[in-house]
């Protein structure tokens, strides 16, 4: 009786182990990717002075993962600082980090965007220059294929003013 009984104790849970594994997992949503277009504008006084545009691919994933699927664009240029006999190098110019998630509305958004130059006067004779810097982190919702400002921010320093617009559309 005792090993009539461990017998069956033993097949309990060894079906009970085979039903956990063969159980399916949750299916991870799928990975779409789109085709992020920006354009930079820099106006003075609301004439468009400077225009860039800058073109990244990025991804939906797994929302629940603590690092979403993230594309990161970087241009410009390594800038010179003589500091004390040696030399030190900053990043001047566009930085744009997005993150992506696919919503009822359209696709939502999570950019930051950092632009940055290197200003024309230096603070002394013989000093670094100054640097300008705009900073901001926008969340918009934004409708496929249709051109969305993500933000329009004046330049503390200047009468310049910066917009940034985007435009997804899903790569094929």
């Amino acid at each position: 009786m005792r090993k009539l009984l461990c017998l069956a104790a033993l097949l309990t849970i060894g079906a009970a182990a085979v039903a956990q594994e063969s159980a399916p997992r949750p299916a991870k949503p799928p990975r779409h990717f789109y085709k992020l277009t920006y354009v930079l504008k820099e106006s003075d006084e609301g004439k468009v002075v400077n225009q860039r545009t800058f073109v990244v691919t990025g991804s939906t994933g797994d929302v629940n993962m603590i690092e979403r699927y993230a594309s990161r664009l970087r241009a410009g240029s390594r800038y010179p600082v003589r500091d004390e006999g040696k030399t030190n190098y900053i990043d001047v110019g566009v930085n744009l980090d997005t993150r992506l998630e696919e919503v009822a509305e359209g696709l939502a958004m999570d950019t930051t965007a950092e632009i940055s130059s290197v200003g024309g006067e230096s603070t002394t004779s013989g000093s670094a220059p100054v640097l300008r810097q705009v900073r901001t982190n926008a969340q918009a919702v934004v409708a496929l294929n249709k051109s969305f400002v993500l933000f329009t921010v004046d330049d503390p320093a200047s009468r310049h003013q910066f917009q940034l617009e985007v435009t997804a559309a899903p790569q094929r």
